[in-house]
């Protein structure tokens, strides 16, 4: 059975997968994060993170060489897509970031800050389980990964990636 939803109200902060994580860095042959940018220390998949307290919408994103990743709170999705579309080509090195999102084609924020911002998406076959306390339960929807990194294009690539295999 899925839990009620609760727009706003509920539980923001899974961590992120980590048989899910492990598939994501063999595809892209990452060895560690350079940072995770909306953790805390019980979530972080990096050694250097931002957590609420650095308010990650607002304070500068690290400069870095090497892949970042971002699990927004999955309850306000826009400030976060649009702060890494515009972080891709806010310094001279620009910041690359794959981000998890729902996967909400039809919703604004897909339109305004994914679609012909992001360089690829990837399409997810196979549902998350984000509760470690229940590892059986699944996100009841559908997500994607967003992969921002370099000069937003017109256009994005799509892909549906089976994860699993």
């Amino acid at each position: 059975m899925a839990p009620r939803q609760q727009p706003h109200r509920s539980k923001q902060d899974y961590r992120t997968p980590p048989e899910f994580l492990a598939a994501v860095k063999q595809r892209y042959e990452i060895r560690q994060f350079a940072w995770d940018l909306a953790a805390d220390r019980h979530n972080t998949v990096a050694r250097r993170y931002l957590t609420t307290q650095d308010d990650a919408l607002t304070c500068e994103w690290p400069d870095v060489a090497g892949w970042c990743w971002l699990n927004p709170p999955f309850g306000h999705i826009e400030p976060w897509v649009k702060r890494a579309a515009h972080a891709q080509v806010a310094s001279p090195r620009p910041t690359a970031v794959l981000v998890l999102l729902p996967a909400a084609v039809g919703s604004n924020w897909f339109a305004r800050w994914v679609d012909g911002w992001a360089q690829r998406v990837l399409f997810l076959n196979g549902r998350l389980a984000f509760m470690p306390e229940k590892p059986t339960w699944l996100y009841p929807k559908d997500c994607l990964l967003a992969e921002y990194r370099g000069v937003p294009g017109a256009w994005t690539e799509y892909e549906v990636w089976n994860w699993r295999s």
